[in-house]
């Protein structure tokens, strides 16, 4: 490979960094910085693409940009192509919640059904109130 190969794809790395990550070499990825800050230095038609490229930074940061209305937003999400694998994502998060609940009543029903006051034998406050006013003799008046 000659020397004029080398250097054309060195600038053609370069237009593609100018073309990613705009002139502010700041922006650039810093594994790439140093070649290209080197590229810039000694080759004139790196200058030349360099000064393009700030020309277009410098017109793009001077346009307003207006915040988008709130129905186009809700449009846009709407008109959105759904991925096939998230088609049921919606389903999923009512799912999660409904699992616990069920899970919880479940695990409720089946303590309840174990902890009952009628299975120890004893009888329950309401059977010993009931026995007691039943004990009360009667006054004749």
């Amino acid at each position: 490979m000659s020397g004029n190969d080398t250097e054309r794809e060195a600038l053609a790395r370069f237009q593609a960094l100018l073309d990613a990550y705009g002139a502010e070499p700041r922006r650039w990825p810093a594994d790439q910085r140093v070649a290209a800050e080197a590229l810039l230095k000694r080759s004139s038609e790196a200058q030349v693409a360099h000064a393009a490229a700030a020309r277009l930074d410098k017109l793009l940061d001077s346009a307003g940009v207006d915040p988008a209305p709130a129905h186009l937003i809700g449009r846009v999400l709407d008109a959105a192509p759904v991925p096939p694998g998230q088609r049921w994502r919606w389903f999923a998060r009512l799912l999660k919640p409904a699992t616990g609940i069920a899970f919880a009543a479940v695990l409720g029903l089946g303590l309840g059904g174990l902890v009952s006051p009628f299975a120890s034998g004893e009888p329950s406050d309401a059977e010993s109130i009931t026995l007691a006013i039943g004990d009360i003799p009667e006054v004749e008046l």
